[in-house]
């Protein structure tokens, strides 16, 4: 049998198995923290989508299109955005269309569970001097 030199460690089998223990350990975890930055991305993404059109709402209100609540709606045609609720707060016989939307839409994250998100998005728009 081979001596070691004092002082440097031995390899022995009180380790064997400690990295898979680690892994085991430090995987859920990890993933877990996945699931929430993509859900969470998801939410970003969808807030952007919502005040884009309320802009577009807005502007199409000012602009005396059609309804700025259908302008909104139509851009929002191609995004599930959830429940969305629009409500014109303002015509141009104040100066300024003024737009908000409120969406609702669940999310879920593994091992979490699911959750109502509610977004909301206001945008204004002067209505040009006639």
């Amino acid at each position: 049998m081979r001596r070691l030199a004092p002082g440097l460690p031995r390899r022995g089998s009180d380790d064997r198995g400690s990295a898979a223990a680690e892994f085991a350990v430090v995987v859920p975890v990890l993933l877990l923290l996945l699931f929430i930055m993509v859900t969470l991305a998801s939410v970003f993404f969808d807030q952007l989508h919502l005040q884009a059109a309320a802009r577009d709402g807005a502007r199409g209100g000012a602009a005396q299109i059609t309804n700025a609540c259908s302008v909104a709606n139509g851009a929002l045609a191609s995004n599930d955005v959830g429940t969305v609720t629009c409500t014109t707060l303002a015509t141009c016989s104040s100066g300024a269309v003024k737009v908000s939307l409120r969406a609702v839409k669940p999310y879920s994250v593994p091992l979490l569970g699911s959750r109502n998100v509610t977004l909301t998005a206001t945008s204004s728009f002067a209505c040009p001097q006639t």
